[in-house]
């Protein structure tokens, strides 16, 4: 909240300090209504977007303060910045509600996003949604118990990028899977359905089935599993691989 809110009173400055006094209230109007537009975009979007909402009401706002008259459409280009600003304001709502509603639990299992208090069942889904799961589709794969995490990218038919934090407040308790011996020479990963793609060792693409033991021994144990040929390891590269 601190860079919006920033953005925000330095924008309000400006505005205080460059417009005549008797046409104000119109600047007030402006940003007023671009604030609660943009934030409400913002929320009701969510963590996930769409972004193109956004540039929607960018462009429907100028189109309609350039048809006003005056004062109002002097006032065209302050819908920008506002409506920027207050997309920000809405994300950082969503994202607060989303936290309150996915408190870690110590003992309830969330699978993908549903939560199931039986470790059996859990386990049961977990491994069959991560057989057919597709994270350019569906986004990436998340299992956790309290602040224990097991995540995986990719798709079964290509292979996954398997990480386990046994505390995901803290980035260095998070480890990679990677095969032994090293495979460090880099394959593509497809990051987005546009088209962006991600380099990464040929050791870290778990074929579907380490990944699925990977999956069984974190419900085993809430951390890694020793696994034959495999290793997991922290450091950098393993919070560079972490795919969203």
């Amino acid at each position: 909240m601190l860079i919006p809110a920033a953005l925000l009173i330095l924008l309000l400055v400006l505005i205080v300090s460059n417009v005549p006094r008797e046409v104000l209230p119109a600047a007030v109007v402006v940003v007023g209504v671009g604030l609660l537009i943009s934030g409400a975009v913002g929320s009701l979007t969510g963590i996930r977007g769409p972004a193109w909402l956004i540039y929607g009401v960018i462009f429907a706002g100028l189109g309609l303060l350039l048809l006003f008259p005056a004062p109002w459409q002097g006032f065209a280009l302050v819908w920008v910045p506002v409506s920027a600003i207050g997309y920000l304001f809405g994300k950082e709502i969503a994202f607060f509600v989303y936290n309150r509603r996915h408190q870690a639990s110590p003992s309830t299992w969330i699978v993908a996003g549903e939560a199931i208090e039986s470790v059996g069942k859990a386990k049961q889904q977990a491994l069959s949604r991560l057989g057919r799961w597709e994270s350019l589709k569906d986004g990436r794969f998340v299992v956790s118990l309290g602040h224990r995490r097991f995540e995986a990218w990719g798709a079964a038919a290509e292979g996954f990028v398997v990480h386990i934090a046994s505390d995901d407040r803290d980035l260095e308790t998070l480890s990679v899977l990677t095969h032994l011996p090293h495979q460090d020479d880099e394959v593509p990963m497809a990051l987005d359905t546009h088209g962006l793609t991600g380099w990464v060792p040929q050791g870290v693409k778990v074929p579907a089935d380490v990944a699925e033991k990977a999956l069984d021994g974190f419900f085993e144990s809430q951390g890694v599993r020793d696994l034959t040929g495999w290793a997991w390891e922290r450091g950098a590269q393993a919070q560079e691989l972490r795919f969203t």
